[in-house]
């Protein structure tokens, strides 16, 4: 009886001993996981940082506040983008603009007519129509963008006119 018990608690410690193991790896790998997030969390972090200063100093390229030769070249490729998406934003503006007898709501850009008060797709209040079509226009000397020459800034680079 005595060698059944031997053997029985043997095989208990030994049980024991691989729970208490598997209980450390688990453990551990609960510690690797939180790490992990911790630094994936520290990095976007630091990535979110960069562009906050990265947009700073383009903006501030764009107003001329800094000049830097170097910059000023790798920025190039941006305000070629910023130009293109200003000009693919007005000529979704004025294909918004021709529907529906060229009227548009201006919260979901759905066709209304002049006697709406109300879009019938979103609801919002529809306001007067813009009549500022025939608005004398100029050039803007940053990005060559057409502005109303009331226009303090250019509405595609934001350089003051």
């Amino acid at each position: 009886m005595s060698d059944i018990q031997t053997k029985l608690g043997e095989g208990l410690n030994m049980l024991q001993g691989s729970l208490q193991q598997g209980k450390q790896k688990l453990q551990i790998a609960q510690e690797i996981s939180q790490l992990k997030k911790s630094l994936q969390e520290t990095i976007d972090q630091r990535a979110n940082l960069i562009i906050k200063i990265g947009e700073q100093v383009y903006k501030m390229l764009r107003m001329s506040s800094l000049h830097d030769d170097t910059l000023t070249e790798m920025a190039q490729p941006l305000l070629d983008l910023d130009k293109q998406i200003y000009q693919i934003r007005q000529s979704l503006e004025e294909l918004n603009k021709t529907t529906a007898n060229g009227n548009a709501c201006s919260n979901c850009r759905s066709p209304v007519s002049e006697n709406d008060r109300f879009c019938g797709s979103c609801g919002s209040k529809i306001a007067a129509m813009n009549t500022a079509d025939n608005e004398e226009r100029i050039q803007c000397g940053t990005c060559s963008a057409t502005v109303p020459a009331t226009a303090q800034f250019c509405g595609c680079c934001g350089v003051k006119i």
